[in-house]
């Protein structure tokens, strides 16, 4: 972006306000008519850029450079300024219908967020900014629509706002415009595939429910399955322990007896499986 010399206006602007004054002074009622033209002419060349405005100047015709913010003076009749707003702009795209690659219609809205770097390089090589954004937003949407599915675009909104973003920057980013971000806002699906997208969605939700139930049961198997076995070790250990003693058994009866309540409980003397051992000998 090439700065213009505000320094050399202003210095033309007070030449032209000396010339002015002098012209009153010394040559009498001519000099103050032609005096007061001049610097009517003079005062009219005096404008204001706010700080978010650059202003691009022309000479004749001919392109002079950028001024910035702030009181800035040009020559009217052989100069002209265009001011340019160098703010973050966003601009909604027009809904556009758009083809899926598994061949369905949905309407894309989206917003293009973009700012000017150069306002040089945008007034020489842009006539109308907002128009050559639309076109080239639409029709890379078209490009980038066909490649995906529905449900991939229903996921990937942010990433296809990026790889747009990206194409238009590389297009159109040497004319001085930064394309900061391109954002899908909504995507309006027919009412029949809606509702088809529903019911697969809830059947698989049903899917995965059963298979967490399947796995749910098989793990609980595992479990009990483990308990018993290790309930059954427990009952070897217990067995081995009380036939070490000869009043093991006497005692173990002792405190279940101890141990119950209201419970009947049938008692068997050792003896009787003493005898049962004899006689199967």
């Amino acid at each position: 972006m090439e700065e213009y010399s505000n320094m050399r206006q202003w210095a033309i602007f007070f030449i032209l306000l000396l010339v002015s004054f002098l012209l009153m002074k010394f040559l009498g009622a001519l000099g103050i008519i032609f005096g007061i033209i001049l610097l009517l002419y003079t005062l009219a060349g005096i404008k204001i850029i706010y700080n978010y405005e650059k202003a691009v100047i022309f000479t004749l015709g001919y392109y002079s450079g950028v001024l910035s913010g702030g009181l800035i003076y040009i020559l009217p009749g052989f100069q002209k300024l265009i001011k340019v707003d160098m703010r973050i702009i966003n601009y909604e795209l027009p809904e556009q219908v758009l083809l899926t690659a598994d061949n369905v219609n949905i309407t894309v809205r989206s917003t293009v967020f973009y700012r000017i770097v150069d306002p040089g390089k945008v007034i020489m090589n842009i006539r109308d900014l907002n128009r050559t954004i639309l076109n080239y937003a639409q029709t890379n949407l078209r490009d980038i629509f066909g490649k995906y599915n529905l449900n991939d675009i229903l996921q990937k909104k942010e990433e296809i706002g990026v790889e747009l973003r990206d194409i238009i920057q590389k297009e159109i980013g040497e004319w001085g415009v930064d394309i900061i971000a391109i954002k899908i806002q909504d995507l309006i699906v027919p009412q029949e595939i809606l509702s088809a997208l529903t019911q697969k969605a809830i059947a698989e939700r049903q899917r995965d429910a059963e298979i967490l139930r399947a796995q749910g049961l098989a793990q609980a198997k595992v479990i009990e399955s483990q308990g018993e076995l290790q309930a059954a070790e427990n009952f070897k250990k217990a067995a081995e322990i009380l036939s070490e003693s000869d009043y093991g058994i006497v005692l173990r009866f002792l405190d279940i007896l101890r141990n119950s309540q209201n419970e009947k409980i049938i008692v068997v003397p050792p003896e009787i499986f003493n005898l049962f051992k004899k006689l199967g000998k």
